[in-house]
């Protein structure tokens, strides 16, 4: 990984690079393939400022501070916003990730499967009245979201249009919608 340094009204010392140096390779955790960082180190009138900015495969992050005391608390300040940053864009990568996923399944068709599963001669299941058969829309959650709002329907089945699973949303007691993903 290439780390640049630049001064403006500001003599970056061996301390202030290693300092920095420190603080970019701790981030490598969240962002394991960095492939380049630029910190630019300034001294205004009566305040520090650090800027930093950090090149991934598919990601760039930006973070700055100011600080009066010294150039080392605006090196922490930048680096805590970068740092938060990662943390938000490491969180949508885990969780939006694709998965083995069917894509316009019907409601008949998971209504088939459910009562194919294994029948015990004991047990009484109960009867399933209607099937409603529809074609799953592919939207995002917030996209359903609205939609249920305007729907008087305390539920909406859709397609998730970033993991292109079937998902439910439904209308919670308290005003608030509840998300149902498949967990693979």
């Amino acid at each position: 990984m290439k780390i640049r340094f630049l001064g403006k009204n500001l003599v970056v010392t061996k301390g202030m690079q290693e300092h920095l140096r420190e603080k970019i390779l701790r981030l490598d955790r969240y962002a394991p393939r960095l492939v380049e960082s630029h910190a630019v180190l300034k001294k205004e009138k009566y305040f520090f400022e650090a800027e930093m900015t950090l090149l991934a495969k598919n990601f760039r992050a930006y973070g700055e501070g100011q600080s009066k005391e010294n150039i080392y608390s605006a090196i922490d300040l930048a680096y805590s916003r970068i740092e938060k940053q990662l943390k938000k864009y490491r969180g949508k990568l885990k969780s939006h990730h694709k998965k083995d996923g069917v894509r316009g399944v019907s409601e008949k068709t998971l209504t088939a499967d459910i009562l194919k599963e294994k029948e015990d001669p004991f047990e009484k299941k109960p009867e399933v009245l209607r099937v409603t058969e529809f074609v799953t829309k592919p939207m995002s959650a917030e996209e359903a979201s609205l939609q249920l709002v305007a729907s008087s329907k305390p539920f909406l089945v859709f397609a998730n249009a970033l993991t292109n699973q079937v998902n439910v949303i439904y209308k919670r007691d308290d005003g608030r919608h509840g998300l149902i993903e498949p967990n693979h």
